[in-house]
C-alpha cells in the first residue's frame, strides 16, 4: 500500500491503526508475521514513497478464541460430534461409527434373541403337556389320579431329601411366563411332561432328546439376548469416552486461550480381549 508524504503520511497510519482495532481490513491480520517488532510498530522508509515496511505483533488478533463447553452436550448426545464439532474428524468419525455398529449390533441381535424365543415357546407348547407331567409324574409320594396339589404336596414333603427329582414349585405360564418356560426344560421336576419321557423306563430316564433340543433353542435365544446388551455396553463405553476426551480438549484449549501457551494433555485409548466373548477398555490421561 502507498502513502502520501509528509503529515498525510502520518495520518493515514494513524487511521490504518484505528481500522486495526475496528476490525475493519477482511479477513483478518492475522496472515502477517509475529515476530520482530513491538505492537503497533511500523518502520518507514526515508523516501517520501512510504511503505509498510515491517510486522505487526498481533498479540489481541492471534490469540486462541475462548472454547464454548457446548461440545459436551454434542458428545453426550452423540460419541464423536463433539470431536467432530473442534476439527478432530478421525476421531469424531471413528466414535460415531462405533455407534452406529452399537445399535446396530444391539437391534439384529436383540430382535433375534425375542424370534428365537418364539420358537422355544412354540416347541415347549408342543412337545411338554401339563396333564402328562403330572400322571406320568417319577415321586413315589404322588398318588394315581393325583391333582397339581397333591403334586405340590408331595414335592414340600421331598424337599431337602435329596432324591429325584428334586422339588421345584409349579409356575404356571399365566402368572409368569418367564420362569414357566425356564422351568420346564431346567428342572428334572418337570421331566415327565416331555412327551418322548417313557414312565415305564426302569431305571428312570433323567434326560430326553426333546428336552435336550429345549434347552439348546432357550440357550441360543438367551445368548442372542445377551450380544445385544453386551452392545449396548458398547455404546455406553464410547459415549463415556468421547465425553472424557471431548472435556479434555475443551480444558486444555480454555487454558491456552487464558495462558496463550500451548501443549496439551496427550489422551490414548487402550483395549484388550478378556476371553472369548469379554473385553476391557481403559482410557488413558497423562498430564503435565
Amino acid at each position: 500500500m502507498r502513502l502520501f508524504p509528509g503529515i498525510t503520511a502520518l495520518a493515514v497510519v494513524a487511521c490504518a491503526t484505528a481500522a486495526q482495532a475496528a476490525d475493519v481490513f477482511s479477513p483478518s491480520l492475522a496472515t502477517y508475521s509475529t515476530s520482530s517488532l513491538a505492537a503497533g510498530a511500523i518502520a518507514l522508509p526515508e523516501n517520501d514513497d512510504a511503505h509498510f515496511a515491517g510486522n505487526f505483533d498481533l498479540e489481541d488478533a492471534a490469540a486462541p478464541a475462548q472454547q464454548s463447553w457446548w461440545p459436551l452436550l454434542y458428545s453426550a448426545l452423540v460419541p464423536g460430534l463433539g470431536e467432530l464439532t473442534m476439527g478432530y474428524e478421525k476421531r469424531g468419525i471413528a466414535l460415531m461409527a462405533a455407534e452406529v455398529a452399537a445399535w446396530s449390533g444391539y437391534f439384529i441381535n436383540h430382535n433375534d434373541g425375542l424370534d428365537e424365543r418364539d420358537e422355544y415357546e412354540a416347541f415347549a407348547d408342543a412337545h411338554w403337556d401339563f396333564d402328562k407331567w403330572i400322571a406320568d409324574h417319577p415321586a413315589s409320594c404322588i398318588p394315581p389320579g393325583a391333582t397339581l396339589a397333591d403334586v405340590e404336596e408331595c414335592g414340600r414333603a421331598l424337599s431337602g431329601s435329596g432324591q429325584w427329582p428334586g422339588y421345584i414349585p409349579y409356575v404356571s405360564k399365566e402368572s409368569d411366563k418367564q420362569h414357566y418356560y425356564e422351568n420346564i426344560g431346567k428342572y428334572d421336576w418337570y421331566i415327565s411332561g416331555w412327551e418322548d419321557w417313557d414312565a415305564t423306563a426302569v431305571p428312570y430316564l433323567e434326560d430326553t432328546d426333546l428336552r435336550t433340543q429345549y434347552r439348546a433353542m432357550r440357550q441360543k435365544s438367551n445368548d442372542s439376548l445377551d450380544q445385544a446388551n453386551a452392545f449396548v455396553w458398547l455404546s455406553v463405553a464410547a459415549r463415556a469416552f468421547s465425553l472424557a476426551e471431548t472435556a479434555i480438549i475443551i480444558h486444555n484449549r480454555r487454558g491456552d486461550a487464558e495462558t496463550g501457551g500451548g501443549g496439551g494433555t496427550p489422551v490414548s485409548l487402550r483395549a484388550r480381549p478378556r476371553g472369548y466373548s469379554g473385553g476391557e477398555v481403559a482410557l488413558e490421561v497423562r498430564f503435565k
